[in-house]
């Protein structure tokens, strides 16, 4: 019989007991469940609630001490002791990080009680905004500089009072500075002789003084502060006083001229005149010659460089323009105007209607010299025939890239045969004569290109015969050979190294023995026949 040995739950095996094991035995494992519970729950001494889970309170076994997770609002609650009523407890489950207080004390004093309630904490930090604060320090001169320690209400007032007897305002004048010890000492602002200044609230004023014939200050004209005589102007109350002036005759002003003797003198300034100054004295003057102007400042300009302007009106798009015939400037039409309205039109001139517009050629046209054409130009493409001889000489086709699909080459050499040379890639095709033979590329089956394309032909050297390309090299008909000039010989390869397909209702000869490599096949289309001799 299987007996495992057991302190608390987790040690039972509960396997055991095995079914072959005698009756007879289960006491032993029943004093084994009675040590475990025991151990396992060792304080127990009354009926044990489990917790109940739903978004109702159980309906039945409701007893005291039963605990039900309230699935709707998301708390646990508790059934108290006189089995009457549900308390809920300050823990969600759901957001474990969240404790709700709704009753108890701290340090004895009620919460929610209207007396205060003392408490010990290691750090604060409200609704995880800003630092958090581990400390309430009571240091007059902030020497701590602590990003997390608050201050006392008597510590900020003594660190500001110190603050502010240690800075004075600095004021200065035109005649000296001072400076104000703003925790002692108060600013004057005080007035001067015709100056007065007054506060009211958190207003300062500072106010000019009336000039009088005891003050100075600001004087005030007025028809009380004139008094007429014998032509002369006194100035009464201050101010100027005894100020006297000439009678002046009408249009006049009173000037200082430079050569005068010291005192002001009268300028007559007629209709249409102003005063000139030359720096040594004012002359008044009409505008004359090339300008006019009348009393109601209109100028007119009725030459240029003393050449007369011609008095007909001018209208739109006109310009000035010299006439030597008729002596004067002459309003005319600009040429042309507007004629231009199209991106790319050209202004030409042409022997019928002078200036005209040339509208904007076909894409990839040049402008060329055309006589019989209206305008002289005309947008045309270049024709080879009118390219002159040696117009592109072989310096300007070195090293040139030509568009794509058409060819590039460093350098091109043209016999006088007509044989190309292409120093990048080899001599192409050329013929020997004009009745003679082309030279196609020779070589052996090893140099035959790395990449070939559909269409390539060459002479393999090595089987004396023409081959080319199409999806396998192959030899081309005619490539019999034989010593002296015979053509007897027919030679092919011994492996067949990629795979091939005979064309459909053709048959095949090759001369055996033939070895077809692995990975390659040789496909015999039906009604097709490959012969190897």
């Amino acid at each position: 019989m299987g007996l495992e040995s057991a302190t608390y739950l987790n040690g039972l095996v509960d396997t055991n007991p095995g079914a072959t094991d005698n009756v007879s035995q289960g006491d032993d494992h029943l004093r084994l469940i009675k040590s475990v519970l025991k151990n396992s729950f060792p304080s127990v001494d009354a009926a044990v609630n489990a917790i109940h889970t739903g978004t109702s309170a159980p309906s039945t076994s409701i007893s005291a001490g039963l605990l039900w997770f309230d699935t709707t609002n998301n708390v646990l609650k508790l059934r108290n002791e006189d089995n009457d009523a549900w308390i809920t407890l300050p823990i969600s489950p759901v957001t474990s990080n969240t404790v709700d207080i709704d009753g108890g004390s701290i340090d004895g004093t009620a919460i929610g009680a209207t007396s205060e309630s003392t408490g010990k904490f290691s750090s604060v930090n409200i609704a995880g905004d800003g630092a958090t604060v581990t400390g309430i320090k009571d240091e007059d001169d902030m020497a701590s500089d602590s990003n997390v320690k608050l201050a006392t209400q008597q510590s900020i007032k003594a660190y500001v009072d110190s603050q502010v007897t240690a800075q004075d305002l600095d004021v200065t004048t035109d005649s000296g500075s001072i400076d104000i010890d703003l925790d002692s000492e108060a600013l004057t602002i005080a007035g001067g002789e015709g100056i007065d200044t007054s506060a009211t609230g958190t207003t300062v004023t500072i106010a000019g003084e009336d000039a009088s014939t005891s003050n100075k200050g600001i004087a005030s004209f007025n028809s009380d502060n004139f008094a007429a005589s014998s032509g002369d102007i006194t100035i009464k109350d201050g101010g100027v006083a005894n100020a006297e002036l000439a009678d002046m005759a009408a249009n006049t002003v009173k000037v200082r001229d430079a050569n005068s003797s010291g005192v002001p003198s009268d300028k007559t300034v007629a209709d249409t005149e102003i005063l000139i100054g030359d720096g040594t004295g004012f002359t008044a003057a009409s505008l004359s010659g090339d300008a006019t102007m009348t009393n109601a400042g209109a100028v007119s300009v009725v030459k240029i460089q003393g050449q007369s302007v011609s008095a007909t009106p001018a209208t739109n798009d006109q310009y000035l323009k010299y006439s030597s015939s008729s002596n004067e400037w002459q309003k005319v039409d600009v040429l042309a105007p507007d004629r231009l309205t199209t991106k790319g039109d050209l202004l030409v001139y042409n022997t019928v209607d002078s200036e005209t517009r040339l509208p904007v050629g076909t894409n990839d046209y040049s402008l060329l010299a055309d006589s019989s054409a209206t305008n002289g130009v005309a947008w045309k493409q270049v024709q080879t025939t009118t390219i002159a001889d040696d117009a592109v000489t072989a310096d300007k086709l070195a090293d040139t890239a030509v568009t794509p699909g058409s060819y590039t080459a460093s350098a091109i050499t043209v016999d006088q045969q007509g044989r190309i040379t292409a120093a990048s890639s080899g001599s192409f095709i050329a013929k020997t004569g004009a009745n003679a033979s082309g030279q196609l590329p020779s070589g052996t089956t090893a140099q035959r290109d790395g990449s070939p394309s559909a269409g390539m032909i060459r002479y393999n050297s090595d089987t004396g015969s023409f081959e080319g390309y199409g999806a396998a090299w192959g030899s081309i008909g005619g490539g019999a050979s034989g010593a002296g000039g015979d053509e007897i010989f027919y030679e092919n390869e011994q492996n067949v190294t990629t795979s091939y397909s005979i064309s459909s209702s053709e048959n095949a000869m090759s001369a055996g023995p033939i070895t077809v490599d692995s990975g390659a096949t040789v496909t015999i289309p039906s009604g097709s026949t490959w012969v190897i001799v």
